[in-house]
């Protein structure tokens, strides 16, 4: 059976069991602060588990996307020795929330590995956590054998989702693979198992408890499913190999790279483990920047540079010097693409960002290898453990990351001090990255405050089940009351003046920042009629807005008068003015993003934005700067589209539909299975812009007024960002350029009109008479240096100056050195300056006098202390600078002292 049916089948197998089919989320876990990347399949249901979210179905099927290479789940090491790790892999998982439980579950899993699969019952066996009775007699009860099912403790069948809240135990299911002679349960759980002949195949946890702070386990009111199966293991078993990667997964890549390295079939036996690094690391690779991360230094950024780069160095031990990883991510694309459509329409992008990285760490992957294999060479027989001041050292200068140092070093039989390595880079930082826990009003845990006021709130009835009413599309203002008051982290049933709370209301029309667009700000008073002058008799103003929670939204205020209380009607009114200058923002940031990808090409996919009331900033994949060209074709078309009045429309569809019709995703959100698409254009087949977007937007583009890119740069390797003005905005910065323009023709005496060509003429005249004025310089410096140069010293047959001189900079001494040497062809020069404030040396011998033990270097390295400063070079010229001015002469004549000597000694 093929990957791609084994996939398949299991989809469709619970989809006819009444499960609905979700697509897998982003390897980035959006809106999880706690993990690095998406490590399982519950992630995405993270929030239904604990009650906070619900949604339309209490069935799932899912094939999600993991990386496993951080925290807790890191198997980078074993990658490529390992026959079975890896460090992206799909995983195959069904889910109850609140529907079935243990018995049906059971029967699912059982049903599917044999009637679907194939696998005979007399090679599985089935582990269950010691305390669970009801997963023995169930099991028993669905048909399997009770010699085949064993028990075993917390480590092994009882999961959790962390020290406190669900958790559950849990049953495993493996499947024994050799001689049925062999078949014996002392190989389940057992590391010690020289073939892997029993492995793991599924794990069903049955969430059925919540355990507090003193472990207390309570029963879940509606206890979940969570199942997890690793389909590279599966497709293994099925296609009969040996390890994972001898499947249709992964063979494909492993051809393409035996046939780019030209190597034997013994040959690649014998590197096998290369072959499985680079295979997989091609993988996480190719999906990590399909999701949109990109090579960085830090965290997940981190990560993909450093897979990459371990890859690259596996390629090494094969013979490839030239890019080569991006051809096998190719070939992952090929193989994958057909069910993730995200690596096809990412392709170029994918390749791109590879080959860059590759040719850039090209440079210096050489260089860091023969340092380290250098420095193990040399000291690999007296150490153990490579110093973690090295390993910083080869990551500092030449990119080489701890991992690859790691690798080097266990070939070596050597460890890397690690806490040395961390200790390095903190001191090697100018400013410490200190990891930041939100916080608000007090020392209290947000989340634990946010989680207990819903908790509260649905259980006193005061919040239905579908949550806090949130119409950010509709009237700016809107009647509603007030649910919950919280000061620091605690419920309370009023606010005083000049306090800072956070309020629950049970509607808002207020906008939650979200997708780049910030949140609203304005005011929530005490109801009043809303055409009557009366004062209200409390006013909040509303700074910020949280959303903790799908269904929970806090407005986050500052009480200006008189006291509200949990349970006042009151009118919820956003800032008018400020939400309109952030809709024509958000507008013009998907007509900017549809004129980048018409003038550039479809390779442009949107890296990140901000809109705010002053202005939007949007980031977008392309390999290098704009021309002027290309940023005027890109403002003129964003500007057409403006003028030309296009209607604005937004509406709801289920998300498979809207990206067939073309909508762009922004990577970086969650998407549920209902999305909002917003359009702008006449046409809904052919419009000018179509994107998934849950903002707030105008009606039609002519409201925008105009738009002005303001700037271009780079924000990180095939990353630019643009700065666009809109509005009012907009017009301000024209106005202001014009005033600008006019004073500089009033000053310049031409009209606005010829103001470059002016400036262009004096700044010419400007540059032609600094040249003359450097050039004049020069010749005094020459001069005066002239005069210097005739006092110097013949000692046994060379002349000796050491003197101070006037010059501006380091490059007019080494200057006067060059005229010293040509003027005397055997000689030592020393030379003092004060450049600034500071002093600075500079020691120049020739060729003749460094073979006699003459060394510029030494002698400068003798009497930088002098000046408080370092320094060296060459023998023939060094340079070195310092601090203390005052103490130059003495430096000088130590100077003197040292290079006669070293004469003297040559002549003795």
């Amino acid at each position: 059976m093929l990957s791609n049916q084994v996939r398949q089948t299991f989809i469709d197998y619970f989809v006819r069991n009444g499960h609905r089919h979700v697509p897998s989320s982003s390897l980035i876990p959006y809106g999880d602060k706690t993990i690095l990347f998406t490590n399982a399949g519950m992630n995405q249901f993270k929030n239904v588990f604990l009650g906070l979210e619900r949604r339309d179905y209490t069935r799932a099927v899912t094939v999600q996307k993991v990386m496993r290479v951080s925290g807790k789940h890191n198997d980078l090491e074993n990658v490529g020795p390992s026959r079975r790790h890896h460090t992206f892999f799909e995983m195959l998982g069904n889910f109850s929330f609140g529907d079935y439980f243990k018995e049906d579950a059971m029967k699912f899993a059982l049903e599917l590995l044999e009637k679907e699969y194939g696998f005979p019952r007399e090679r599985l066996w089935f582990t269950i956590y010691e305390e669970d009775d009801e997963s023995f007699m169930l099991w028993q009860k669905v048909g399997v054998k009770a010699s085949r099912i064993l028990r075993f403790g917390e480590k092994d069948n009882f999961w959790s989702m962390g020290p406190t809240g669900p958790c559950g135990p849990n049953s495993e299911i493996h499947f024994f693979s050799g001689k049925l002679e062999d078949n014996d349960a002392r190989w389940v759980n057992n590391d010690n198992d020289p073939n892997e002949t029993t492995v793991e195949v599924w794990n069903l946890v049955f969430m059925q408890f919540d355990r507090s702070e003193d472990g207390t386990l309570t029963p879940l009111p509606r206890p979940g499913v969570d199942t997890g199966m690793g389909f590279e293991r599966l497709v293994r078993l099925l296609q009969g190999g040996e390890s994972n990667y001898d499947s249709d997964l992964f063979l494909p890549l492993m051809d393409r790279l035996q046939a780019l390295a030209g190597q034997t079939d013994a040959e690649r036996k014998a590197h096998i483990v290369a072959y499985r690094a680079i295979a997989d690391h091609a993988r996480a690779a190719a999906f990590l920047i399909g999701d949109g991360v990109l090579p960085g230094n830090e965290g997940r950024n981190y990560v993909l540079r450093m897979i990459m780069r371990r890859a690259m160095r596996f390629g090494r031990q094969l013979g490839l010097r030239d890019p080569f990883l991006y051809q096998i991510a190719d070939a992952v694309v090929d193989k994958m693409g057909d069910y993730y459509t995200e690596l096809i329409n990412r392709r170029e992008h994918i390749l791109r960002t590879i080959h860059t990285e590759e040719e850039r760490f090209a440079r210096t992957l050489d260089q860091g290898l023969e340092r380290l294999e250098a420095f193990i060479a040399e000291e690999g027989r007296s150490q153990t453990v490579l110093p973690g001041e090295v390993a910083f050292r080869l990551y500092d200068t030449y990119g080489l990351p701890l991992e690859i140092t790691r690798d080097v070093a266990k070939e070596h039989g050597m460890a890397v001090d690690e806490a040395g390595f961390l200790a390095a880079r903190q001191r090697a930082r100018e400013i410490a990255r200190a990891a930041s826990q939100e916080k608000f009003a007090g020392d209290y845990d947000l989340a634990k405050a946010y989680r207990e006021a819903f908790d509260t709130l649905r259980a006193d009835g005061k919040l239905s089940e579908a949550g806090v009413l949130y119409d950010p599309y509709g009237p700016l203002a809107r009647e509603s009351e007030v649910l919950a008051i919280l000061r620091d982290g605690e419920m309370t049933n009023r606010a005083v003046p000049g306090e800072r709370v956070e309020v629950v209301l049970r509607a808002t029309p207020f906008y939650v920042e979200s997708g780049g667009q910030v949140s609203d700000t304005g005011l929530i008073c005490a109801y009043t009629d809303l055409a009557s002058d009366e004062e209200p008799a409390w006013c909040l103003a509303v700074k910020e807005m949280r959303r903790p929670a799908p269904e929970f939204i806090v407005h986050v205020c500052e009480v200006k008068w008189g006291e509200p209380v949990v349970g006042d009607r009151c009118i919820a009114r956003a800032d008018e003015a400020r939400r309109w200058a952030i809709m024509r923002n958000h507008t013009a940031t998907h007509l900017l993003q549809a004129s980048l990808r018409a003038v550039l090409g479809h390779h442009v996919r949107q890296e990140g934005s901000l809109v705010t009331p002053d202005r939007l900033r949007f980031d977008f994949t392309h390999p290098r700067p704009l021309t002027q060209d290309e940023l005027n074709q890109v403002a003129d078309m964003l500007n057409d589209a403006i003028l030309r009045n296009l209607p604005v429309t937004a509406r709801h569809m289920p998300y498979q539909q809207a990206i067939a019709a073309g909508a762009l995703a922004f990577f970086s959100e969650k998407y549920g299975e209902l999305v909002r698409v917003v359009t702008i254009g006449h046409d809904d087949a052919h419009p000018f812009s179509m994107e998934l977007c849950g903002g707030t937007h105008v009606s039609m583009t002519g409201e925008i007024g105009c738009a002005l890119v303001v700037s271009e740069g780079s924000v990180s390797a095939g990353v630019r960002r643009l700065e666009v003005l809109t509005g009012r905005a907009a017009l301000d910065y024209a106005r202001q350029q014009a005033q600008q323009v006019g004073e500089i023709a009033r000053l310049l005496g031409v009209p606005a009109e010829h103001v470059v060509e002016q400036v262009s003429r004096i700044t010419a005249q400007l540059q032609e008479t600094q040249k003359r004025l450097e050039g004049a310089r020069r010749e005094l410096a020459r001069l005066r240096f002239a005069e210097q140069m005739a006092q110097a010293e013949l000692h046994g047959g060379a002349h000796v100056l050491v003197a101070q001189v006037q010059a501006e900079g380091p490059e007019l001494m080494r200057e006067m050195s060059d005229w010293y040497r040509q003027r005397y062809h055997s000689s030592v020069l020393v030379l003092g300056a004060v450049i600034g404030d500071k002093p600075a040396l500079l020691a120049a011998v020739t060729p003749d006098l460094t073979k006699k033990g003459v060394d510029a270097g030494q002698i400068v390295r003798q009497i930088a202390p002098l000046i408080g400063g370092t320094g060296g070079g060459r023998p023939t010229l060094a340079q070195a600078g310092g601090k203390d001015a005052n103490n130059l002469p003495a430096a000088l004549d130590q100077a003197r002292q040292i290079v006669l000597s070293l004469l003297a000694n040559e002549r003795a």
